[in-house]
């Protein structure tokens, strides 16, 4: 499985330390949502593949926060919104536990949680703290996390609709709950250093871990990569 992971999943760190991070192979995270369709079976399978091979632990956080607010503020009556994500999160889940099947043993180095567990947990929220402080404070990274959260809103409203200020809100906490294992996993997880593993180069992984000399700035043991599988 070695040839053929290399083969199909291509690699780009992004940030001074991130390659580095890569060599030294603590710990990798990939966040999984569930509107998007990059993240199938078979792709997450060949993701998890080429990080066992290079990290000692690997997580996934299946990014459910704010998805029922989401999809009523959309127009769902409440029932429904909770029958909908309930039926995303579960198809999510059956594509993780039919990737971990395919890894075999190696999967017990693998754990997969919803971002939701970890809200009430210390360490998560201090470092989501240093981000609201940061949102009011740093004016570049407002922009960028309300224009994430408008992207998500437009894949979700119809051509040229406007959000109204729920949708909006609803957006932003889906953001803002992403946000801290952007910017530092390591002191969330209690692993001596992590890499944030996506499969495109997210608007606040461009700010965050570009040449800016000001604002907020992830940890130093905290890397970011492009990792993309190909089919």
């Amino acid at each position: 499985m070695t040839g053929e992971a290399e083969d199909r999943v291509s690699v780009l760190p992004f940030g001074a330390s991130s390659a580095g991070l890569i060599r030294r192979g603590d710990h990798a995270l990939f966040g999984i949502s569930t509107g998007n369709s990059y993240f199938s079976l078979r792709r997450v399978a060949q993701a998890l593949t080429w990080a066992l091979e290079r990290f000692a632990v690997v997580d996934i956080v299946v990014a459910d926060v704010a998805l029922e607010a989401t999809l009523e503020a959309l127009g769902y009556e409440p029932t429904a919104a909770r029958k909908s994500v309930a039926k995303q999160l579960s198809g999510v889940r059956r594509r993780i536990d039919g990737a971990l099947a395919d890894l075999g043993a190696a999967a017990d180095r693998v754990r997969a949680r919803p971002l939701s567990s970890f809200l009430d947990q210390p360490d998560y929220r201090e470092v989501r703290a240093r981000t609201r402080v940061a949102l009011r404070n740093d004016l570049e990274l407002r922009s960028v996390r309300d224009a994430t959260a408008y992207q998500f809103l437009a894949k979700r409203l119809a051509p040229g609709a406007l959000p109204t200020a729920p949708q909006v809100q609803a957006a932003l906490a889906y953001v803002d709950a992403e946000l801290p294992f952007v910017v530092d996993t390591p002191e969330i997880l209690g692993v001596a250093s992590s890499v944030h593993c996506y499969h495109s180069l997210l608007p606040l992984g461009r700010l965050l871990y570009g040449d800016r000399q000001d604002g907020l700035r992830p940890a130093a043991n905290q890397g970011y990569a492009i990792v993309e599988c190909r089919d």
